[in-house]
């Protein structure tokens, strides 16, 4: 039987403007060799964006956030092996980084990110479901919840309740503005990896 592996990126900006005193943003505190991640993620995103512009019709409104597929590739990363593994990175532009330092990067650029400004609502939430009778990896699993603090379920997915549990997550981690993100489960489907981000400023 094939197996697929779903990520589900979300991703949502809400616009709020107020009248009250503005603090200025803090510079974003990264060690030097953030620079090479921001680049590789500069480069994915550009190219990402490339690809889905390319396939948009033409008056089409496309909103997505190159952060936010990243973030979730580079969960999905920590299980990829062999031929896998190279093509993702590859993929990512992730020129000269290891495993391990393109985890520990991007837990610096997310915690600067969510101290950078005051005047706007950041929140970034991971979260790994998968198929109760299907074997993890615990590196896997512990990987992602220190790096980037996924909050990780083994679940029934032959109950239908289980997709019910997967959007509230959701909805609770996009404050109810996306209350569905899974309707239904296939048989084939073993594991959700969902990343989402909040943003109201």
């Amino acid at each position: 039987m094939k197996n697929y592996f779903w990520i589900v990126i979300l991703s949502l900006i809400g616009l709020m403007w107020s009248c009250n005193k503005v603090e200025e943003p803090q510079p974003l505190n990264l060690p030097p060799e953030a620079e090479q991640l921001i680049e590789s993620d500069n480069a994915f995103g550009l190219k990402l964006f490339s690809g889905i512009l390319a396939e948009a019709e033409e008056d089409e409104n496309v909103m997505i956030s190159p952060m936010s597929v990243s973030l979730a590739l580079s969960m999905t990363y920590n299980g990829a092996e062999g031929d896998t593994r190279i093509a993702m990175e590859q993929a990512m532009e992730m020129s000269g980084l290891s495993r391990d330092q393109l985890n520990e990067l991007n837990q610096q650029l997310v915690t600067a990110l969510l101290a950078h400004d005051p005047n706007v609502i950041l929140e970034i939430a991971n979260s790994i479901w998968y198929r109760n009778d299907f074997v993890v990896q615990q590196d896997f699993i512990d990987l992602n919840q220190q790096y980037y603090d996924a909050v990780v379920n083994a679940l029934d997915f032959s109950d239908a309740n289980t997709k019910d549990v997967i959007n509230q997550w959701v909805a609770d981690k996009t404050h109810d503005k996306i209350d569905q993100i899974v309707d239904q489960i296939s048989p084939e489907s073993f594991m959700f990896l969902i990343n989402a981000i909040y943003f109201k400023g």
